[in-house]
């Protein structure tokens, strides 16, 4: 299978599904605040950037279909629809400090306006099985629409191990085993942790062999198929023959880097 139906376009739109750990121990501190609430920050921006990255002129193009569930105490599909549909419903805008170049050599901070999809919340349990049950649904529901498109994307969003793996694991192959003509779901993995021994699109386990859902996680992740494979390493990543698709201990930049890199926001640059 190709995963060649690119530049996704209003023709050929793509699925994007964001799954979002928010149980007790994203209450955690990870670099400028809690995973909980740079997570939902990292979240919304992504749903920002994917707009920014639909508008032609005045316009927002229906490009892509996008979802986020999270999953904690509750496990809630938070939003679901078109791009243009999503950005037009934020809960709220935010106000948030940007470092920009200041012309001199030098950075400044200044204000932005980010809207905001994502509350931060860090309760309960783990259910991330359920998460995925949901991204099923969607999955399935889209790819009915558009059976011969790039097929959908999950990214899955966490800190450590679902409260039932033997669960998870089924589902979430069952959601890699879906597919349209043109490939079958790719299934993203990042844990974030505050780390410097950030580990992208690794082949095998060694490297994090000592920490049970790490392997876990990179257990159900899709390999990383060879048109991607390309992209990544232009877009400055190193993956390793036999990939997959997996970031171990990411950082906020990574976290950013990898759901930005999953969500093909370069191929919807596209005038379509």
């Amino acid at each position: 299978m190709a995963y060649s139906n690119v530049p996704i376009g209003v023709p050929n739109p793509v699925c994007i599904v964001i799954l979002v750990d928010q149980s007790w121990s994203m209450c955690e501190d990870w670099q400028t605040g809690t995973k909980a609430e740079r997570a939902a920050v990292i979240v919304s921006r992504a749903i920002y950037d994917l707009a920014l990255n639909c508008q032609l002129g005045p316009v927002l193009k229906p490009r892509c279909y996008v979802c986020i569930i999270s999953y904690g105490e509750h496990v809630d599909c938070v939003v679901e629809g078109t791009i243009p549909d999503v950005y037009a419903s934020p809960i709220e805008i935010k106000k948030l400090k940007k470092a920009i170049p200041d012309g001199s050599g030098g950075i400044v901070e200044v204000e932005v306006d980010l809207p905001v999809w994502l509350q931060p919340r860090a309760n309960g349990g783990t259910p991330m099985h359920e998460a995925f049950e949901q991204a099923s649904e969607v999955v399935q529901r889209w790819i009915s629409d558009w059976p011969d498109n790039f097929p959908p994307v999950v990214i899955n969003v966490t800190d450590g191990e679902p409260t039932r793996p033997d669960l998870t694991g089924a589902v979430a192959r069952k959601v890699m085993n879906l597919q349209t003509t043109d490939g079958n779901v790719l299934v993203y993995n990042i844990h974030i942790a505050d780390s410097h021994s950030e580990i992208v699109f690794p082949s095998q386990n060694t490297q994090f062999a000592d920490d049970s859902p790490a392997g876990f996680l990179f257990s159900i992740s899709s390999a990383l198929p060879k048109p991607l494979f390309l992209m990544a390493e232009e877009r400055g990543f190193s993956p390793q023959p036999g990939a997959r698709c997996f970031a171990y201990n990411a950082s906020e930049v990574l976290t950013t880097r990898i759901i930005d890199f999953g969500s093909l926001g370069s191929e919807l640059l596209f005038p379509l």
